[in-house]
């Protein structure tokens, strides 16, 4: 008895420690690093302006992530249910996890935690299925967007070829997509060191047809939320016209398809965000509203729910069942 209670003493002192360290991390980053305050004095009038826009991408924040938390609700129905607001719960503590691993891999992390001991096989392999549905809209539609407009820059004649190779790049990538639970179980079984871990490989191979359309279709509505929030900024901070929207919009494809690509910690991500987009939008924006543009992103979506997952993570009761 007293053990237990000795362990529990012990894992709410790591978890409390773990979440101010977390959140000191964060002040640095956000206030030391890249100088909050000063560049909202900078930028006061800009933000002022463009408020209502600004205030429509916060309220999509929820609705991103509120997805997010029903596609992995869903994908974990076959095994084990959880409530809407502990699937919610679990995946802002793996966004506050995220922060800190390269390409947000901590989040599977904080993801077990709100299911019991015996499902969390389940639980990773529900998150992989669901960041593999979102990775495979991000790299066919901008994949694809990317083939298109380089035949616009290199050579308008290879229109219609750049058109029949956007639509097979689309086309595969959703056949993969199909066919990853059963390659992943293939593989995992033909290795030997992951014989052990034969519950999480019959887990992988356990969604359904339906259950992976569901997921893809959750993904490819939470892509046009995070899309539509970063057109929104966009065109309210660049002022631009009818042709110069259309073009961003296009390019807001290309732009998430790069950033999957390139390895970061989602605390240093601001900066690649930057390079990045000076690169798709200069003829459109300059420096400077590249740089506001992406730290609002970065806050809004990222920071702010990673906050909140730490909050979660800090009074969570760990499920050892």
């Amino acid at each position: 008895m007293n053990n237990h209670k000795n362990q529990k003493t012990r894992i709410r002192i790591v978890k409390w420690f773990v979440a101010l360290l977390a959140l000191s991390f964060l002040y640095y980053e956000i206030f030391v690093k890249h100088q909050a305050l000063l560049l909202f004095k900078d930028y006061r009038q800009t933000v002022i302006e463009i408020w209502p826009s600004l205030l429509l991408v916060g309220l999509l924040m929820p609705l991103n992530w509120l997805i997010e938390s029903l596609k992995w609700r869903r994908l974990l129905k076959s095994t084990t249910k959880i409530s809407v607001y502990h699937s919610i719960k679990g995946v802002l503590m793996g966004v506050s996890l995220g922060l800190f691993t390269p390409n947000g891999v901590g989040e599977f992390a904080g993801r077990m935690w709100v299911v019991n001991k015996v499902y969390r096989e389940q639980a990773v392999s529900s998150s992989i299925v669901g960041s593999l549905s979102q990775l495979c809209i991000t790299i066919t539609i901008g994949g694809a967007l990317i083939v298109f407009f380089a035949s616009q820059w290199i050579a308008e004649t290879w229109l219609l070829t750049a058109q029949i190779l956007a639509t097979l790049t689309v086309l595969i990538g959703f056949y993969a997509y199909y066919k990853m639970p059963e390659i992943a179980g293939g593989v995992l079984s033909r290795i030997k060191v992951f014989s052990r871990f034969d519950k999480f490989r019959q887990s992988m191979m356990s969604f359904t047809k339906g259950a992976l359309t569901s997921a893809y279709l959750s993904s490819l509505l939470r892509y046009a939320v995070f899309c539509s929030q970063l057109g929104i900024l966009i065109v309210a901070v660049g002022d631009l016209t009818t042709g110069e929207t259309l073009m961003v919009l296009g390019l807001i494809p290309v732009y998430y398809y790069i950033q999957t690509l390139v390895p970061t910690i989602a605390l240093s991500e601001i900066g690649v965000r930057g390079l990045i987009m000076l690169f798709l939008f200069s003829s459109v924006l300059v420096e400077s509203e590249v740089i506001l543009i992406s730290f609002l992103i970065w806050m809004i979506n990222l920071i702010v729910p990673g906050v909140i997952g730490l909050i979660f993570l800090a009074n969570n009761k760990f499920r050892n069942k």
